[in-house]
């Protein structure tokens, strides 16, 4: 085994944001009830026409189509509330197709075309909160989720709000969510999960100070010292910048970084025994009262910064090894120019390897996936690689997104991997 250099594990950040995204149901039918008003012989003909019209191209998923339709029947006849719920019904749709499809900007528009239209619709309420985790603003997310549990009980948008206020750093309030969440279902796997974990966070770091840039929240407890705080923060910032470079990448608020004790570490994020720092929405270092060399604090910091950035460019849907190769990269670690692997090496294999709680597979997983980073850099540059994590972010599968960003199938390019490789 060659000197082990900083080993670092991604966690991505769990938000159940499939789940809950794909929760339109397909086939789902406008409904429509009689108000009980008299008929206005002209606008009713009309606005029945246009319903009808409506409904069959909403059914062929002809969304723009068929809203307008909707829009225009209720536009004939404006006293009618159930024609405005249709056109509600409709903007609903449209925009679960849009987030589905990974356009959430779009579907912040169509979830508030809804709400003009049907402002007390939880289910558009919903899809507002989602399509702003979606679209990198979870700040605009809290009101409308809020808004839901207020109104019923959904499990779903509860945990979602609690992963949300655990990744603002707001444990009181991501506990309340979970209460009620375990309240109706006590044997909720998930919720008991996040519950235990933001409880041994919150043990973990009481008492702990703050220091807030523009950039980020850095959180420690006593140690390390001023001056050392002061490198960090100036390391943080020099890591912003390169990635941000790089990538295109400036979040859209404060990062938290969490500053432990190694054996604080190990308690809060139960990670290998070799890793030396873990991204899961915040960043957390193991970083005592004397810091390493500052070259070495440095390509750290660039590291789990460059997973802040990767992650949510793909929206959390980018694989381990590509999390890895291309962390290590930005970070400016040097590919192994005698790397040999025997066998036929995949990337599930790799996947595996990065993974691995051995330390020596788990160095070799992260050399392939270094490696494998690098030849992808080679082939287009950073630029390709940012266009390859915003596919994957669309909703693209990996053998799509490299088709279309390569010109070459995933099978294709693991070839010449293997071939290289084995030597």
């Amino acid at each position: 085994m060659r000197p082990i250099r900083p080993l670092v594990l991604v966690a991505v950040l769990a938000l159940p944001l499939g789940a809950l995204a794909l929760g339109w149901r397909e086939g789902r039918r406008p409904e429509r009830a009689d108000d009980g008003r008299p008929p206005v012989p002209v606008a009713a003909h009309d606005s029945r026409a246009l319903t009808e019209e409506a409904i069959r191209l909403y059914a062929a998923g002809q969304f723009p189509r068929a809203c307008e339709r909707f829009s225009r029947a209720a536009d004939d006849n404006p006293a009618s509330a159930a024609l405005r719920a249709d056109v509600g019904n409709c903007f609903e749709g449209w925009g679960w197709q849009a987030l589905r499809e990974g356009r959430p900007d779009e579907a912040l528009l169509l979830f508030r075309q809804g709400l003009a239209e049907a402002p007390e619709s939880t289910a558009l309420w919903k899809g507002l909160g989602l399509a702003a985790v979606h679209a990198g603003r979870p700040d605009d997310a809290f009101g409308p989720l809020e808004r839901v549990v207020g109104s019923e009980f959904d499990p779903e948008v509860r945990m979602l709000l609690a992963y949300l206020y655990d990744y603002r750093d707001d444990p009181a309030r991501a506990i309340a969510h979970l209460n009620a969440v375990l309240e109706r279902e006590p044997g909720n796997a998930g919720a008991l999960r996040l519950l235990e974990k933001v409880e041994r966070e919150r043990r973990a770091e009481s008492g702990f100070h703050r220091d807030v840039t523009p950039r980020f929240v850095l959180k420690y407890r006593s140690t390390p010292g001023a001056e050392a705080r002061r490198t960090i923060l100036r390391l943080l910032e020099v890591a912003a910048e390169r990635v941000g470079r790089t990538l295109r990448w400036e979040p859209r608020e404060r990062l938290t970084v969490v500053l432990y004790e190694r054996g604080q570490f190990q308690d809060v994020t139960r990670v290998h025994g070799w890793a030396t720092g873990l991204f899961d929405g915040k960043i957390r270092l193991p970083l005592g009262p004397a810091l390493p060399p500052a070259a070495q604090v440095e390509r750290l910091i660039v590291h789990e910064y460059a997973h802040a950035a990767i992650h949510h460019l793909s929206r959390g849907r980018a694989p381990r090894w590509l999390q890895e190769g291309l962390a290590q990269a930005l970070e400016g670690a040097a590919v192994d120019a005698m790397l040999r692997v025997p066998g036929s090496v995949t990337l599930a294999g790799i996947e595996a390897l990065v993974a691995d709680s051995d330390p020596v597979r788990a160095r070799t997983g992260y050399d392939l996936a270094l490696w494998i980073v690098r030849d992808l850099l080679d082939r287009g540059g950073t630029e390709t690689v940012r266009e390859l994590l915003v596919r994957l972010a669309a909703g693209d599968t990996l053998d799509d997104a490299t088709l279309r960003v390569y010109g070459l199938r995933l099978v294709e390019i693991e070839s010449q991997w293997r071939r290289l490789l084995g030597g």
